[in-house]
């Protein structure tokens, strides 16, 4: 059946109450948590309906990949990886490949970053394709291409 009137009421939620049918709702930026919704709507008859959920907020996915190291010695950019917030840290999985598709670096350890080694030789600047695979707190897959460029 189809509500006559609406009230909302969201928990710590931004506004934290409405009457509208259709409600965009603002939750504390950057915090996950879980929130409590509640929905009571009458219809034209008079018939109270209410629902209540329970709605959880996820924090944000964050991927930086650089897109240039320099593994020369000196004491800047020596290693490669990816900086991530908001995944899950136990399913994670990064391939680099050189220009011919040959695999010269994985690893599932999102702690791990690259040398610019392939079988403790170092490799000659070149660009490198990247693949990268995770699962986001939540259940959510995430999957992201690029490349990087080895520089001396």
């Amino acid at each position: 059946w189809q509500g006559y009137s609406y009230q909302w009421s969201f928990e710590d939620g931004y506004p934290s109450t409405s009457t509208q049918e259709d409600v965009q709702v603002q939750f504390p930026d950057g915090q996950t948590g879980a929130y409590d919704i509640q929905l009571i709507t009458t219809s034209e008859l008079g018939c109270v309906d209410t629902m209540q959920y329970e709605l959880v907020v996820f924090p944000e996915v964050l991927i930086y990949a650089p897109n240039t190291f320099t593994p020369d010695g000196d004491e800047f950019n020596q290693g490669w990886q990816v900086f991530m917030e908001g995944i899950d840290v136990y399913d994670f999985e990064l391939l680099i490949f050189n220009r011919w598709g040959q695999k010269v670096f994985e690893t599932y350890d999102q702690s791990m970053g690259w040398d610019g080694l392939y079988n403790g030789e170092m490799l000659s600047p070149a660009v490198f394709d990247y693949y990268l695979e995770v699962t986001c707190e939540g259940g959510v897959d995430y999957f992201e291409k690029g490349n990087v460029t080895l520089v001396r």
